[in-house]
């Protein structure tokens, strides 16, 4: 039987038993159905479309590389690489193959349905030709929500819940808020997203995340720990 450390060891909080899973599923399908909606009215009007056009305009020297830059370092295969990278440090610090697996599969999948909401809301990316400063090249597939900032928010989470009930829970709190406002502030002064993408990015990872947790550790790990020989 696999064993489960989720009381014991470093970086194993992430293990610990959801105390009301019906509670954390209804607050994700509440959350789903608002981003989704909050992404179809802002299809319809396009009203921060000026927002976009104003911090588009602070788009350079060196805000300007850092929010490239910062845009090109978290696409999708870089952001899959980063997390087998992260989990593999899980591994080592908490001598856990499974603990890194859950983190990993906790990221990834309060991150990667955000596609999907992508193409089911097919909002069109801010307007180039408004633009001081269009980014290059053209991204032409949906833009809600911000992938970019659902994958950071995400990553918070996933790593807050591994050092819940330890002395250094907060420091994935402030480090996460300090990068989500980065990674919004440069994909919307990029051009590539509007602020209410970041916004419903952020409300889909927090909304979802624990609901996640809960099927990957005491769902769909717990089942295949009981059906593992002795």
């Amino acid at each position: 039987m696999v064993q489960r450390h989720a009381e014991s060891g470093p970086l194993r909080g992430i293990e610990r038993a959801t105390s009301h899973p019906l509670a954390v599923v209804l607050t994700a399908v509440i959350g789903a159905v608002a981003v989704i909606a909050l992404g179809f009215v802002m299809k319809s009007t396009q009203a921060d479309q000026q927002l976009v056009v104003t911090l588009n305009q602070t788009h350079t020297g060196w805000w300007g590389a850092v929010g490239s830059a910062v845009y090109r370092s978290i696409e999708p295969l870089p952001a899959v690489v980063i997390t087998l990278v992260i989990a593999a440090l899980v591994w080592a610090v908490s001598r856990s193959l499974r603990t890194a697996i859950l983190f990993g599969l906790t990221v990834a999948f309060t991150w990667l349905p955000v596609a999907a909401v992508k193409v089911l809301v097919d909002r069109p990316r801010p307007d180039a030709t408004l633009l001081a400063h269009p980014f290059s090249p053209l991204q032409t597939d949906g833009s809600f929500p911000s992938g970019h900032t659902a994958y950071v928010v995400a990553l918070t989470v996933a790593f807050w819940f591994l050092l819940r009930g330890t002395r250094f829970s907060w420091i994935p709190v402030v480090l996460g808020i300090a990068a989500t406002v980065l990674v919004g502030l440069a994909v919307v002064s990029d051009g590539l997203h509007f602020p209410t993408d970041v916004l419903g990015s952020v409300v889909w990872a927090l909304t979802t995340a624990a609901a996640v947790r809960w099927l990957v550790v005491d769902v769909i790990a717990a089942r295949v720990g009981r059906r593992s020989p002795a």
